[in-house]
């Protein structure tokens, strides 16, 4: 896990460690933990609810087994930053191979655990868990993905879109260890769906249906696959089309415009393309489409303006970007357009005062630096 995801992960767990107490074992408390050797004067975590029942019980002078586990858990749960987190993850490791809870090892209970709390919806609980069993053993795939999972229910829930990044990482995680990991294909395949990136969910279902996997997903991968289909069609086309690969791209977006006329992204694209192979009327044909459905899109009505430009059209190229700017006034590149619609224009004093804002809003524009070089050396 990187060190973002831990710095995410550790703000949201980080209310755990308020549930653990530190208490420093002294030679009057006894601990019973098979194969664990401690420093002297250490302190351990104990979880609060269970020293408070030795308490009650008058039992002071023992750190309960289980209190204690569970502090360990919630510390190295919670990646908390405090010196001796080393140390409890070592305490944690070394419980993991010599203690037996019941038939199950300790990142086996864990895992129980951790799933027993998501599917009663206490998701934060489960990550805890699942984020404990993870620091014990970093390739653990069961951990990870239902870490995964738990992310992403938590995201449903609260409705924060960071959560859902966290469950992809968790996803493709997974898929680093284990790239024949069908279960982690699948999930990556919805929640690239719902991000619209329709290649990527297309090749993780296809991945998963090659793997196997039950027959219940297999249906909901059947009904994806069929949603997604020309969605993926058109990113692999736009996406040629960007990459300089501008015919291929053309005729890949041009075979889903029949079925597919109300996509203003796809017409968006296909005017690009045809703007990219100077077909300047075909292009501004599209783009004045898409702001029939789109009405305000901003690069719309830059590509207009380029189109209008380049065909000589001044008047209605200067409407355009008058009225694209109104709506993104800091929008250096369309200043600067306009700067250029005015040094044809003849209006040169318009043109240098507008080429002098565009570099004032983006110093670091190459484009708007360049004009306002060229112009400065015509006034000269």
């Amino acid at each position: 896990m990187h060190t973002k995801f831990d710095q995410i992960l550790n703000k949201l767990l980080d209310r755990f460690v308020n549930e653990v107490v530190f208490i420093e074992l002294k030679e009057t408390h006894r601990l019973n933990i098979d194969g664990i050797d401690l420093p002297e004067n250490i302190s351990l975590p104990v979880y609060l609810d269970d020293l408070a029942k030795n308490i009650k019980t008058g039992d002071l002078e023992v750190i309960p087994t289980v209190g204690l586990i569970k502090g360990l858990v919630y510390i190295v749960g919670a990646r908390s930053n405090i010196e001796t987190y080393e140390l409890y993850k070592n305490m944690l490791i070394s419980l993991n191979q010599v203690r037996a809870f019941g038939d199950l090892n300790l990142t086996a209970s864990l895992l129980v655990d951790g799933i027993n709390f998501a599917e009663s919806k206490q998701y934060a609980n489960a990550i805890l868990y699942f984020s404990a069993v993870n620091a014990i053993d970093s390739d653990n795939l069961d951990a990870i993905y239902n870490m995964g999972r738990a992310f992403e229910d938590l995201s449903v829930s609260e409705e924060r879109e960071e959560l859902r990044r966290l469950a992809i990482n968790c996803f493709e995680s997974c898929l680093a260890i284990n790239d024949d990991f069908e279960l982690a294909h699948f999930s990556l395949g919805f929640l690239y769906y719902n991000e619209e990136k329709y290649l990527q969910a297309e090749t993780h279902w296809i991945k998963a249906l090659q793997l196997g996997i039950s027959d219940e997903m297999r249906e909901e991968i059947a009904v994806g696959l069929g949603r997604v289909k020309d969605k993926a069609a058109y990113e692999r086309g736009y996406e040629m089309i960007l990459s300089g690969r501008v015919e291929e791209g053309l005729e890949i977006l041009k075979a889903l415009e029949d079925e597919h006329d109300e996509w203003w992204n796809l017409l968006f694209f296909i005017g690009v393309g045809y703007r990219m192979l100077e077909q300047y009327e075909d292009a501004l044909g599209y783009f004045l489409k898409v702001m029939s459905l789109n009405t305000g899109h901003i690069q719309t009505m830059n590509e207009i303006g380029i189109c209008l430009l380049t065909l000589g059209d001044y008047k209605e190229a200067e409407r355009y970007y008058k009225e694209a700017i109104r709506l993104s006034p800091q929008n250096s590149e369309l200043v600067c357009n306009l700067g250029i619609v005015h040094f044809h224009r003849g209006d040169i004093d318009e043109a240098r005062r507008l080429f002098d804002k565009a570099h004032e809003l983006a110093p670091d524009d190459e484009v708007a630096k360049m004009w306002l070089d060229h112009i400065n050396k015509k006034l000269m």
